[in-house]
Protein backbone atom coordinates (compact mmCIF):
# COMPACT_ATOMS: atom_id res chain seq x y z
CA UNK A 1 0.00 0.00 0.00
CA UNK A 2 1.06 2.97 -1.17
CA UNK A 3 0.64 7.05 0.33
CA UNK A 4 -1.90 7.41 -2.37
CA UNK A 5 -3.67 4.42 -2.09
CA UNK A 6 -6.11 2.64 0.29
CA UNK A 7 -6.54 -0.99 0.79
CA UNK A 8 -9.76 -2.82 -0.51
CA UNK A 9 -11.15 -3.47 2.71
CA UNK A 10 -11.13 0.43 3.15
CA UNK A 11 -12.21 0.55 -0.67
CA UNK A 12 -15.26 -1.18 0.13
CA UNK A 13 -14.30 -3.93 -2.26
CA UNK A 14 -12.00 -4.86 -4.96
CA UNK A 15 -10.34 -1.93 -7.33
CA UNK A 16 -10.95 -1.76 -11.15
CA UNK A 17 -7.27 -2.21 -12.05
CA UNK A 18 -4.52 -3.05 -9.61
CA UNK A 19 -2.54 -0.66 -8.90
CA UNK A 20 -4.70 1.72 -9.92
CA UNK A 21 -4.34 4.91 -7.54
CA UNK A 22 -7.43 6.20 -5.69
CA UNK A 23 -6.24 9.11 -3.92
CA UNK A 24 -3.80 12.46 -4.25
CA UNK A 25 -1.98 13.85 -1.50
CA UNK A 26 -1.06 17.61 -1.43
CA UNK A 27 1.58 17.24 -3.63
CA UNK A 28 -0.02 15.17 -6.16
CA UNK A 29 -2.37 18.20 -6.45
CA UNK A 30 0.61 20.79 -6.86
CA UNK A 31 2.19 18.23 -9.78
CA UNK A 32 -1.30 18.79 -11.21
CA UNK A 33 -1.51 22.43 -11.21
CA UNK A 34 -3.26 23.09 -7.92
CA UNK A 35 -2.58 25.54 -5.89
CA UNK A 36 -3.62 25.96 -1.75
CA UNK A 37 -6.36 28.06 -2.07
CA UNK A 38 -7.66 26.00 -4.99
CA UNK A 39 -7.70 23.10 -3.53
CA UNK A 40 -9.72 24.62 0.08
CA UNK A 41 -11.95 26.61 -2.36
CA UNK A 42 -12.86 23.68 -4.86
CA UNK A 43 -12.38 20.68 -3.04
CA UNK A 44 -12.74 21.42 0.45
CA UNK A 45 -11.91 19.02 3.24
CA UNK A 46 -10.23 15.42 2.26
CA UNK A 47 -11.61 12.22 1.49
CA UNK A 48 -9.04 10.81 3.65
CA UNK A 49 -6.63 11.26 6.46
CA UNK A 50 -3.35 9.03 7.01
CA UNK A 51 -0.62 9.17 9.24
CA UNK A 52 2.09 10.94 7.77
CA UNK A 53 4.32 7.45 6.22
CA UNK A 54 7.91 8.78 7.60
CA UNK A 55 7.20 10.97 10.83
CA UNK A 56 4.43 9.84 12.55
CA UNK A 57 4.56 13.59 14.37
CA UNK A 58 4.15 15.44 11.21
CA UNK A 59 0.48 16.48 10.28
CA UNK A 60 -1.86 14.05 8.66
CA UNK A 61 -1.35 13.00 4.96
CA UNK A 62 -4.61 14.68 2.89
CA UNK A 63 -5.75 12.77 0.32
CA UNK A 64 -8.42 13.58 -1.98
CA UNK A 65 -10.40 11.15 -3.98
CA UNK A 66 -9.37 10.69 -8.16
CA UNK A 67 -12.54 10.76 -9.27
CA UNK A 68 -13.21 14.25 -7.10
CA UNK A 69 -10.35 15.94 -8.51
CA UNK A 70 -10.55 15.04 -11.97
CA UNK A 71 -14.60 16.00 -11.82
CA UNK A 72 -13.33 19.73 -10.52
CA UNK A 73 -10.45 19.95 -13.05
CA UNK A 74 -12.95 19.32 -15.77
CA UNK A 75 -15.48 22.43 -13.80
CA UNK A 76 -15.10 26.06 -15.22
CA UNK A 77 -14.22 27.22 -11.32
CA UNK A 78 -10.56 25.18 -12.05
CA UNK A 79 -9.83 26.34 -15.09
CA UNK A 80 -10.63 30.52 -14.05
CA UNK A 81 -9.03 29.64 -10.65
CA UNK A 82 -5.78 27.96 -12.82
CA UNK A 83 -5.42 30.96 -15.30
CA UNK A 84 -5.55 33.37 -12.55
CA UNK A 85 -2.88 31.33 -10.81
CA UNK A 86 -1.25 31.78 -13.96
CA UNK A 87 -1.25 35.19 -14.29
CA UNK A 88 -0.44 35.83 -10.51
CA UNK A 89 2.91 33.64 -11.10
CA UNK A 90 4.05 35.83 -14.34
CA UNK A 91 2.97 39.38 -12.60
CA UNK A 92 4.70 37.78 -9.97
CA UNK A 93 7.98 37.03 -11.57
CA UNK A 94 7.93 40.25 -13.63
CA UNK A 95 7.65 42.02 -10.52
CA UNK A 96 11.14 40.56 -9.42
CA UNK A 97 12.79 41.17 -12.49
CA UNK A 98 12.00 44.54 -12.75
CA UNK A 99 12.88 45.21 -8.98
CA UNK A 100 16.04 43.03 -9.79
CA UNK A 101 17.00 45.41 -12.66
CA UNK A 102 16.21 48.42 -10.12
CA UNK A 103 18.66 47.29 -7.58
CA UNK A 104 21.38 46.57 -10.60
CA UNK A 105 20.60 50.04 -11.88
CA UNK A 106 21.31 51.30 -8.47
CA UNK A 107 24.51 49.62 -7.52
CA UNK A 108 25.53 50.69 -11.26
CA UNK A 109 25.07 54.15 -10.59
CA UNK A 110 26.50 54.21 -6.85
CA UNK A 111 29.89 53.07 -8.31
CA UNK A 112 29.74 55.25 -10.79
CA UNK A 113 29.03 58.24 -8.28
CA UNK A 114 32.14 56.94 -6.22
CA UNK A 115 34.30 56.42 -9.75
CA UNK A 116 33.39 60.26 -10.86
CA UNK A 117 34.28 61.84 -6.84
CA UNK A 118 37.95 59.12 -6.18
CA UNK A 119 38.81 57.99 -9.46
CA UNK A 120 42.05 57.05 -8.24
CA UNK A 121 40.69 54.72 -5.84
CA UNK A 122 38.42 53.79 -8.59
CA UNK A 123 41.46 53.04 -10.58
CA UNK A 124 43.52 51.40 -8.24
CA UNK A 125 40.30 49.06 -7.13
CA UNK A 126 39.97 47.79 -11.04
CA UNK A 127 43.37 46.69 -11.18
CA UNK A 128 43.13 44.86 -7.76
CA UNK A 129 40.13 42.88 -9.82
CA UNK A 130 41.96 42.22 -12.91
CA UNK A 131 45.43 40.84 -11.29
CA UNK A 132 45.15 37.36 -10.47
CA UNK A 133 46.39 37.26 -7.18
CA UNK A 134 45.43 40.34 -5.88
CA UNK A 135 45.02 41.36 -1.85
CA UNK A 136 41.38 41.86 -2.91
CA UNK A 137 41.04 38.46 -4.98
CA UNK A 138 39.10 36.29 -3.07
CA UNK A 139 41.43 33.36 -4.14
CA UNK A 140 44.48 35.01 -2.75
CA UNK A 141 43.02 34.19 0.91
CA UNK A 142 42.93 30.70 0.18
CA UNK A 143 45.48 27.97 0.48
CA UNK A 144 47.27 27.42 -2.48
CA UNK A 145 46.83 23.81 -2.88
CA UNK A 146 43.19 24.09 -2.16
CA UNK A 147 42.24 24.47 -6.19
CA UNK A 148 44.67 21.59 -7.03
CA UNK A 149 43.27 19.51 -4.53
CA UNK A 150 39.44 20.34 -5.78
CA UNK A 151 40.77 19.67 -9.69
CA UNK A 152 42.49 16.03 -8.17
CA UNK A 153 38.92 14.80 -6.81
CA UNK A 154 37.24 16.02 -10.45
CA UNK A 155 39.85 14.26 -12.53
CA UNK A 156 40.02 10.67 -13.06
CA UNK A 157 43.51 9.40 -11.74
CA UNK A 158 45.22 7.23 -13.95
CA UNK A 159 45.88 3.16 -13.10
CA UNK A 160 49.22 2.35 -11.71
CA UNK A 161 51.93 2.55 -14.49
CA UNK A 162 54.41 -0.29 -15.47
CA UNK A 163 57.90 0.08 -14.93
CA UNK A 164 59.63 1.23 -17.92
Amino acid sequence: MTMFEESPEELGGERERPGQRTHLSAAGLRARGWTPTMVRQLLGEPDLLLAHPQFRSAPQTRLYRVERVEAAERGEGFRAAAAAAVRRSAAARASALRRRRKALDLRRRVYAAIAGAYPDLARERIRQLRAPTAPGNSDASADPGTHDRQIDRRTPRPGPQEPA
